[in-house]
């Protein structure tokens, strides 16, 4: 069904690796399946490890939502065992939790070491992980990791981890404890910013980004964005009058490939519509993830203008390549819809492309935003973009006028 040939945008640069930021979320409570079961207690009786929780902080990134880190779990007194812990580096724990039914804990250092004398070196250093990730490593399919039983899931802000792995090595983290420890952590209720945002009603989606990448599979061909609209809910920022949003349009049912996203959590898609004839959109989370051979792939989206300001085009430019979205007559044109694999990746297209469009009529959208442009003095800029002032009688420029741009000869 999907069909990843895409082409890279003729205005694409190379971005830099982007740099992770991550916003606290508060305490998670963890009961740990991977060090406590191997530990016994006074009565040489084995731990349970759901008689020990314990709480520590957790963060969301910022760029992948659904993806969090626990700071230092193993490292500080909150841990039962940590008297046991001859290391005293403070480490973190990645988990990502976007594939909701595929919870993936990559094999890494949780910070706790402790005495072992049938070690060669005399410690046993843990390394954490779960069967599922291990099995998904080993080329298992994800359908026969569920049906042993073996994936970590996440359901609301539970992380069930039903087969804990440790191993003193990235490549050996297969030992598992008594499988009737499972782990698992509890995320903390986070206050969302819900109150911040009015809504509008619904508005109908032309998905320009991401439904021209994928293929019919009876007829072969490339679907079409138009005869596939999505409805969903578009909001007005209470903070910001002029920041508008599209609330989770590829998890609506509404959506024709709704299925095949692994993601489940609600997204906003922001649009800055301060100047209604250049609407610029972040790159942000689409809210859309597919499985591929490799695992998951998660799609960020924006707009070709907001993607050139962000490397270092000029406005002028943006216009001159007809690049700029646009708001007329009820409708938010993005007339050069643009994805990225990463959140500061370089921007693609399909290699059809195809214009997404916002309809909010039926939101009343204009009783917020006007569309007057009467009168509006026109903006002449050369074959190359640049704006000008003065123009010459017999010169050929494009003409801008509110929302109609033409070539004309002076």
């Amino acid at each position: 069904m999907k069909d990843f040939f895409f082409t890279l945008l003729a205005l694409a640069v190379s971005a830099s690796a982007p740099a992770e930021t991550w916003r606290p979320l508060g305490d998670a409570t963890i009961v740990d399946g991977w060090i406590t079961p191997f530990y016994v207690d006074d009565n040489h009786q084995q731990i349970d490890p759901a008689t020990c929780p314990f709480d520590v902080p957790v963060e969301e990134c910022v760029e992948t939502p659904g993806v969090y880190r626990l700071i230092n779990p193993f490292g500080g007194k909150d841990f039962h065992l940590s008297d046991f812990n001859v290391d005293g580096t403070p480490c973190d724990i990645v988990i990502d939790t976007r594939d909701s039914r595929m919870v993936t804990i990559e094999p890494q250092y949780c910070g706790f070491t402790d005495v072992d004398p049938s070690e060669p070196s005399g410690y046993y250093k843990y390394y954490i992980s779960d069967m599922g990730t291990y099995m998904r490593r080993q080329g298992q399919a994800p359908e026969l990791i569920r049906l042993f039983g073996c994936a970590s899931t996440i359901n609301g802000r539970v992380i069930t981890i039903p087969q804990p792995t440790v191993g003193t090595t990235p490549d050996n983290v297969i030992q598992a404890s008594d499988p009737s420890f499972a782990g698992m952590i509890v995320l903390p209720e986070v206050d969302d910013d819900s109150d911040q945002w009015r809504t509008l009603g619904n508005a109908t989606v032309i998905d320009g980004w991401l439904t021209p990448l994928f293929r019919d599979d009876e007829s072969g061909h490339y679907y079409s964005a138009a005869e596939h609209p999505i409805t969903c809910e578009v909001m007005v920022s209470t903070v910001n009058p002029d920041i508008y949003c599209i609330v989770s349009p590829f998890t609506s049912s509404t959506y024709h490939l709704s299925k095949y996203n692994l993601n489940t959590r609600d997204v906003r898609i922001t649009f800055d519509m301060s100047d209604r004839d250049f609407v610029t959109m972040p790159t942000q989370f689409s809210g859309y993830i597919s499985r591929t051979d490799d695992g998951m792939q998660p799609y960020y989206i924006t707009d070709g203008g907001s993607y050139m300001l962000a490397n270092g085009y000029t406005r002028e430019q943006v216009i001159g390549q007809y690049y700029n979205s646009y708001y007329s007559d009820g409708v938010l044109n993005i007339v050069a819809p643009v994805f990225c694999l990463e959140p500061a990746g370089s921007a693609k297209v399909a290699n059809e492309p195809q214009i997404a469009q916002i309809y909010f009529e039926a939101a009343g959208i204009d009783d917020v935003v006007t569309d007057d442009v009467a009168d509006v003095t026109p903006i002449y800029y050369n074959l190359q973009g640049i704006e000008i002032s003065n123009p010459t009688a017999g010169q050929v420029y494009i003409c801008r006028k509110g929302k109609d741009v033409k070539k004309i000869i002076y």
